[in-house]
């Protein structure tokens, strides 16, 4: 990437309104490269896509199609098991093209961060050179956030690699460990950060390393700023690390001293007991469900799904024809079941209707993917939120809930 130095040595500069005009260009030719790369990237990505969804395709419509070929039971069993579990797969593989074009945001919901770092620890310790001495312990009395668990793990795993390039010779200390830090009044943090008062788990990452000087100190978290060469990093780590902290409403100081070593720490918020308000309110009695979803072929099986488990359903493809029923006859009904996303009424405004006829009606929310922020809100409302595509006994783990 061009540098501002050559790009004025390029002949774009003599008066001040032409040195400000050689800047706005000179920002321009940076946007436009940045954009290049992003672009290179995707590319890479949707290639890399292709390539995953045509082969679960693939199988998918294989084992489709000997089921209709074959008359044997078992075999239409083990045929079906595998359609299953490749499906969970492509589910995976959208979550991540989600994460992407989301730019890192993602849908956060309650998660153990200890189980988080102990996995990620556990996976990155047989990778880290054995002449480091790597260690990990979970300090903490707190473990729940609101998180995401894909993020957080690839955060630790960016700081670890950069703890490990730090150490010279690659001989030298890693360690990872966390605390329960309450903080009273807001404090000034290093990169402009200013911590607000709260409840927090810190995470802190800490190496013997090399240290970080001034100048790369006050750069760490600028998108594309790197050390290395470009064999060993592209200059996105640590501004993903930044973004990821910020996405969890969280902070991040850096303490570093030449020659002895760096610590980063990071403070996450922890989240209050959630309470289930949806499923507490009123004693289920009868097996009678409403369940409303737009899309009528998601409908049919979500349906089928439900009377499999001994459930009395009524379908509904429209939330304003929901509503109508439901005035109607919600006596009888044990809960609902609706899909977040749906025109005219989303499933957040029919629910809110449905209380103001029955303020203890009961709710389990599906998402095939909604905003970040409705998706959290219902999470920390205590609802039950079920992400398509959902197996039988994903449906019937969540539904178990309601009678705890």
């Amino acid at each position: 990437m061009v540098t501002k130095n050559e790009y004025y040595e390029s002949g774009c500069i003599a008066t001040q309104e032409e040195t400000e005009e050689c800047l706005k260009k000179y920002e321009q030719t940076i946007y436009a490269e940045k954009q290049r790369e992003k672009m290179e990237a995707l590319g890479q990505l949707a290639g890399g896509i292709a390539h995953d969804f045509n082969n679960q395709l693939m199988s998918i419509i294989g084992n489709a199609t000997m089921i209709q070929k074959t008359e044997d039971i078992e075999k239409i069993k083990e045929y079906a098991e595998r359609i299953i579990h490749i499906s969970q797969s492509a589910a995976k593989l959208t979550k991540k093209i989600l994460l992407f074009s989301k730019k890192g945001s993602s849908i956060n919901e309650s998660i153990d961060l200890k189980c988080v770092l102990d996995n990620t620890y556990n996976m990155v310790e047989s990778i880290v050179d054995k002449t480091i001495d790597f260690t990990y312990s979970y300090n903490a009395n707190n473990k729940m956030i609101m998180g995401n668990d894909v993020q957080i793990e690839n955060m630790i795993v960016n700081l670890i690699i950069n703890a490990r390039d730090a150490l010279d010779g690659n001989v030298g200390n890693i360690k990872i460990y966390t605390e329960d830090s309450v903080i009273y009044s807001d404090v000034d943090l290093t990169h402009g950060e200013t911590i607000k008062p709260g409840q927090y788990i810190k995470v802190c990452i800490e190496d013997n390393g090399i240290g970080i000087d001034e100048e790369t100190f006050n750069k760490l978290f600028e998108p594309y700023f790197t050390t290395k060469n470009k064999t060993k990093g592209t200059g996105l780590g640590l501004s993903v690390v930044f973004g990821t902290v910020k996405s969890h409403s969280g902070y991040i100081n850096v303490k570093s001293e030449l020659s002895c070593g760096t610590v980063f720490e990071i403070y996450l918020p922890v989240i209050e007991d959630i309470k289930q308000i949806s499923s507490n309110q009123k004693e289920i009695t009868n097996n009678l469900i409403m369940l409303v979803d737009d899309d009528l072929n998601v409908l049919e099986i979500e349906g089928e799904l439900l009377e499999d488990l001994g459930y009395d359903v009524e379908k509904f493809n429209n939330p304003i024809n929901a509503l109508e029923y439901y005035r109607k006859e919600h006596n009888k009904i044990a809960f609902v079941v609706l899909d977040i996303i749906m025109p005219d009424m989303n499933g957040n405004e029919l629910y809110e209707e449905l209380q103001k006829i029955d303020k203890e009606a009961v709710a389990i929310f599906i998402s095939g993917f909604s905003g970040q922020a409705e998706y959290e809100e219902l999470i920390k409302k205590g609802y039950i939120v079920v992400e398509k595509p959902f197996t039988f006994t994903e449906l019937s783990t969540q539904i178990a809930k309601l009678y705890l």
